[in-house]
């Protein structure tokens, strides 16, 4: 990942980005969503590509992460 500046803007959104994951794959468990998010890269292109993520709906940011999770055997609770 290049070094994108986080500002507040990306880090409200990966804030929001910690909690659906954790609300719909690890029974509200924000510490388990954040390293699951951060161990399988997801967190950092999510901060890369925010221009573009950021106006993805929630579901199908959720149907990414799902996809993602399974195909990089990350376990969800």
């Amino acid at each position: 990942m290049a070094n994108k500046e986080i500002t507040m803007e990306i880090m409200e959104y990966m804030v929001w980005v910690v909690e659906v994951t954790a609300a719909h794959f690890f029974c509200n468990d924000k510490a388990a969503a954040y390293d699951a998010l951060n161990s399988s890269g997801l967190w950092n292109i999510y901060v890369e590509h925010y221009d573009t993520t950021h106006t993805l709906g929630m579901e199908y940011l959720l149907s990414e992460i799902k996809e993602y999770f399974d195909s990089n055997g990350v376990a969800v609770k």
